[in-house]
């Protein structure tokens, strides 16, 4: 007779090998893990009545940012402001930007202005306050421009214009009406000569 536990080895040590391998398989699986999507444009931290201030070469406040609420985006970096207020203090007369909403890009750099865009600049040199009002604005505020492509109206005292886009630079000093512009301008009267 034949011993037969020679032809047997080869079952067994595959029959081994099969159930480590399925031992291994269970030993080895891990739980998931939960990935970040940098895909996604999720929230990383937020902040409630920020105000910054911004101050130039020689250590005079340039401008000061206030708003009811600052979100940051880690994805790409971007910032949102809740209404945001943002205040000129080195010019002869202060200007003051507006809006309900905003955003950042990441070095700042660039302010997207949206909803009820609000910029005003005080009365000066015997000129009237003069005020910009339009849905979007685009403001680069260490160059101090700012473009709007949607329709703007601007005042100055009386004076009303109406134009379809604008530029401005040194914030709403230079001003450039681009489309279609109508108005109604109003001038000052001539101080009498005694």
């Amino acid at each position: 007779m034949k011993d037969r536990s020679h032809s047997l080895f080869p079952v067994l040590v595959l029959t081994l090998l099969a159930g480590v391998s399925v031992w291994l398989d269970r030993v080895t699986q891990q739980e998931p893990v939960a990935k970040t999507d940098k895909t996604r444009h999720e929230a990383d931290f937020s902040a409630d009545k920020i105000t910054l201030h911004r101050f130039d070469p020689t250590g005079k406040v340039q401008y000061i940012l206030v708003a009811d609420n600052m979100v940051h985006y880690a994805d790409d970096e971007s910032t949102e402001l809740k209404n945001p207020r943002l205040n000129y203090l080195n010019r002869p007369e202060p200007v003051w930007v507006e809006s309900r909403f905003a955003s950042v890009n990441k070095d700042g750099s660039t302010v997207v202005l949206t909803d009820d865009v609000l910029v005003r600049r005080a009365a000066y040199a015997g000129k009237p306050e003069s005020t910009l009002r339009t849905e979007q604005m685009t403001v680069w505020p260490e160059d101090e421009r700012m473009r709007a492509d949607k329709p703007v109206t601007l005042t100055q005292g009386q004076t009303v214009i109406n134009a379809e886009r604008m530029e401005s630079d040194h914030i709403i000093g230079e001003v450039r009406l681009q489309g279609q512009v109508r108005g109604t301008l109003y001038r000052n009267a001539p101080t009498p000569k005694p």
